[in-house]
């Protein structure tokens, strides 16, 4: 611990090199490929599907928003039972999703059409 609380006020750039660990010279190259707006609150979790086009964001406005991500455009608006979201998933199909929160409450939606 003690270690861990000197490496506190360093650069992780330092604390790398002290490691003998290689840092990506990448992160000043990162931008954003798409920026997906909707949600009127934080939001809390953000999950792909494995057709790493769809993802689903949970937030604490009490949605789940189902997005392409490629265009941006929402496939879904789920609202839920409470604003208390903290996480959310597709299931491996991308046919659900589910999202559990502080209210004790693991719910599970289709997004299959009826």
């Amino acid at each position: 611990t003690k270690k861990r609380t000197q490496n506190a006020d360093k650069k992780l750039t330092d604390v790398a090199k002290e490691n003998d660990i290689q840092t990506l010279k990448l992160a000043n190259t990162f931008k954003p490929r798409n920026t997906l707006k909707g949600h009127l609150a934080k939001i809390y979790a953000v999950h792909w599907a494995t057709d790493s086009k769809q993802l689903v964001s949970a937030s604490q406005d009490g949605k789940l928003l189902v997005w392409m991500a490629p265009t941006g455009d929402k496939t879904h608006a789920i609202p839920l039972r409470s604003s208390w979201v903290m996480t959310c998933a597709f299931a491996p199909s991308a046919n659900y999703v589910a999202s559990g929160g502080l209210d004790n409450v693991c719910s599970i939606y289709s997004l299959k059409p009826g």
